[in-house]
């Protein structure tokens, strides 16, 4: 296959941060109204809309579509609520791609939001990503399962700590970079710092830890065709979603995950095969990456599952350059989830905007030179799904 026949036609990224004093209604409409500009378009245009969130009891309200879409001015419009963990987003933009393909839809909305400073705690608020029968009653919360992935990725490739801390120093960089990021301005971080801090779930310390935030991303969906002539649109060439083994005993070699174990990210690989075969390219031709880096070691998996690095070497890559912006790859280049932030349900959205802006050439100081295909992944839960979607300039 060679493409989806969709294209972003605007997106749009709010500050990310912790905002008390803002309402998430008031997030989303500043991010759906700036992408709606960026695509040249009025809401009037919009046919059918999607709104990630992942916490949706933080807000106390639920069937955020309606609600989304009355705030917004759509009504009487479909538009739907998506959760699917971290990675609603991007599975979101896989609904949004299917019903353009199919012609039920003309222009798609898309939407993530969180508003992580309204939850009572934002560790409680997570909890219930593990499976409630068979991971929570031994104990195990969602760091200390990111902290089995780190110890056997480690234990299993030789990876070192000094390694797998120098994607914290790479993300801090980039964040630095980046105005939206809830690092922009703070000092940059050395190894050493990542790896003296507090301790959070060994081997993981706090700075190796993703940024749970408030913060809001949309983009503008449609087909290429229909695209306004005074837009920047990005093609999604390929996108696709896999599940993995979700019960904590299927991820150390069980059958069921096909002999594969926690340090691999497996519905990763499964879904960037199925994206490449449909943009009709291999991993040799990303020149650009945004992947789910929740703890500092998933940047190294998830790079090896989308077949950028070979199985065990991603860290090493790491830290030997290859992902900077005058690396082979640069990866997670507005920042990641540990320099940007991580609001939940928007994180989706934003690798995607991300990699639009940096395909567009809009990155100002962290703008990766001349790219042309771009790959974006988002995790949900514990390597229990995950979302992957190729975009490129269009030819």
């Amino acid at each position: 296959m060679d493409g989806t026949g969709v294209v972003i036609a605007g997106a749009a990224i709010t500050r990310h941060g912790f905002f008390p004093a803002r309402d998430w209604k008031d997030l989303v409409v500043e991010s759906a109204f700036s992408a709606l500009q960026d695509a040249c378009l009025d809401a009037g245009d919009i046919t059918d809309g999607f709104v990630s969130v992942s916490l949706p009891e933080t807000f106390e309200q639920q069937n955020l579509g309606a609600v989304t879409a009355d705030e917004l001015g759509l009504a009487p419009m479909a538009f739907s609520q998506v959760n699917a963990a971290c990675a609603g987003g991007t599975v979101a933009l896989r609904s949004a791609v299917a019903a353009l393909a199919s012609g039920m839809a003309r222009a798609v909305l898309v939407i993530g939001v969180e508003k992580v400073s309204d939850a009572a705690s934002t560790a409680d608020s997570m909890l219930h990503f593990p499976d409630a029968e068979f991971e929570a009653p031994a104990g195990f919360d969602y760091v200390d399962l990111m902290a089995l992935m780190h110890d056997q990725y480690m234990r299993k490739y030789g990876a070192t700590h000094e390694a797998i801390a120098q994607w914290v120093v790479q993300d801090r960089w980039y964040a630095t970079r980046n105005p939206n990021a809830v690092d922009y301005g703070r000092p940059e971080l050395t190894v050493p710092q990542v790896l003296n801090g507090p301790m959070v779930s060994r081997p993981i310390t706090r700075a190796a830890c993703g940024r749970a935030c408030d913060g809001s991303s949309a983009v503008v969906l449609m087909r290429r065709d229909d695209a306004p002539g005074a837009c920047e649109p990005v093609e999604i060439a390929g996108i696709a979603q896999a599940t993995g083994p979700n019960v904590l005993a299927t991820k150390f070699g069980h059958p069921a995950s096909a002999g594969a174990d926690i340090a691999e990210a497996v519905p990763t690989a499964v879904a960037a095969k199925a994206a490449y075969a449909q943009a009709g390219i291999e991993p040799q031709h990303v020149g650009l990456a945004q992947v789910h880096d929740c703890f500092s070691v998933m940047g190294a998996l998830h790079l090896e599952g989308l077949g950028i690095f070979p199985t065990g070497k991603a860290a090493a890559a790491v830290a030997d350059g290859e992902t900077t912006l005058e690396g082979r790859c640069p990866a997670n280049t507005d920042g990641g989830r540990i320099g940007l932030g991580h609001p939940t349900g928007a994180t989706g959205i934003s690798v995607a905007v991300e990699s639009a802006l940096q395909l567009r050439g809009r990155c100002g100081e962290r703008q990766v030179q001349d790219p042309d295909v771009a790959v974006c992944q988002s995790m949900g839960g514990s390597n229990a799904t995950s979302a992957v979607a190729v975009l490129r300039r269009p030819r």
